[in-house]
């Protein structure tokens, strides 16, 4: 507002505050509407171009034109002068003012807008893999076919040819064996996973030495798996024997144990006929009602979230997907396994965490293990990976 009183003119000061004055325009009970209104109204009286001029825009396009190169020089008082020019300031603001019968009775207006042509998916994906891995297009599509393998479905009739296809691109590396899982996630870990792995060697050989360190490598790898080996022995229904070093483990898992129906495996070996890997789960068996995949980990720190497993879920997905597409189930008389379990055990022997990977839940991991299985295969075939 105070912007528009000074276009309008001068200002003068009141008790009740600013109000515009020119020549006559302004009073102090007058509202700004009003001595736009008024000046408005002295502008038509004034020039009968104006008055003669109805709609939008009421200003000629001379006035305007004048008002942008500047007030024309008249002959007559310096009052008047500076009246004239108030008028086609006025005037000419006045013009960019919609009336409210304007605004009421306008047309809504519609802003369209431009879209850009987006290539498909499939194309977009060969590009990138062309421009960024220097593949052929039969290259890329074959590596490609890795990502249409679902967790527990057939192999779609159109993906048969792709099936052959990778089958001979991996038989092209020779292979002494296939890879593990675990050989997969290590090489395929994001550069802040790495980052995070290298800090925690770096603070525990500043605790423990070289040679420390080693020797609680060792340590831990032989928890693990006299802690498996223990639990193979409960769940075939023999004497389990455990050792002090895993008591706290085994202690956490009392409450778990109990839980696991109808075993079917324990520590066997697994390969995925379609994309090439291999894995030996920890244990298939009735959890919840259903068939589950399941794993079982030993940690010194709480990790009451999946979030805090890291990747272990992936590892379970891929053994699942694995099962799936072999005759291991069939001959067993077992469905698909659509869920897991991952069972984190303590070693101060609190209450282990158990955490259930529903169909849902498992059918996001598997497009999260796609993922790095894709960049495994990519990297194999270019070098990158022993």
């Amino acid at each position: 507002m105070l912007t528009l009183c000074h276009r309008l003119g001068r200002l003068c000061l009141s008790s009740k505050g600013w109000f515009p004055q020119s020549q006559g325009y302004c009073s102090q009970q007058e509202s700004v509407q009003d001595v736009i209104a008024s000046i408005i109204k002295t502008a038509k009286a004034n020039d009968p171009r104006l008055s003669n001029r109805t709609g939008k825009n009421p200003v000629p396009s001379k006035v305007r034109e004048t008002k942008k190169q500047g007030a024309p020089k008249v002959i007559k008082g310096h009052e008047e002068s500076e009246q004239t020019n108030s008028v086609q300031k006025c005037a000419a603001l006045s013009s960019d003012i919609a009336s409210e019968a304007e605004i009421e009775t306008a047309e809504p207006v519609v802003m369209e807008r431009k879209r850009t042509p987006v290539p498909s998916q499939t194309l977009l994906k060969k590009k990138v893999l062309q421009e960024l891995e220097g593949q052929t297009d039969e290259e890329a599509e074959t590596i490609a076919f890795i990502k249409s393998v679902r967790l527990s479905q057939p192999l779609a009739p159109d993906l048969e040819g792709y099936k052959e296809k990778f089958a001979s691109f991996v038989e092209k590396m020779n292979l002494k064996r296939l890879p593990a899982v675990t050989r997969i996630i290590s090489a395929t870990q994001t550069d802040y996973q790495k980052y995070i792995l290298q800090q925690w060697k770096l603070r525990m050989i500043e605790k423990l030495g070289t040679q420390g360190f080693e020797e609680y490598q060792k340590e831990t790898f032989a928890k693990g798996h006299q802690l498996h080996s223990a639990i193979q022995q409960e769940l075939s229904d023999k004497p389990a024997e455990v050792t002090p070093n895993i008591e706290g483990y085994w202690k956490s898992l009392q409450l778990v144990l109990p839980a696991i129906e109808h075993v079917h495996s324990l520590e066997d070996e697994i390969s995925h006929s379609l994309l090439h890997y291999r894995g030996i789960f920890d244990c298939l068996a009735i959890y919840r009602g259903c068939p589950c995949v399941i794993d079982w980990k030993a940690s010194a720190k709480p990790k009451p979230t999946l979030r805090d497993t890291y990747d272990y879920p992936l590892q379970l997905v891929a053994y699942a997907g694995a099962l799936n597409q072999s005759d291991y189930l069939l001959e067993r008389g077992i469905p698909h396994v659509n869920n897991a379990a991952l069972v984190v055990a303590y070693e101060n022997g609190d209450p282990a965490h158990i955490h259930f990977l529903d169909a849902a839940k498992c059918q996001y991991y598997w497009k999260k293990w796609l993922e790095k299985l894709h960049l495994y295969w990519v990297a194999k075939s270019k070098g990158d990976v022993a």
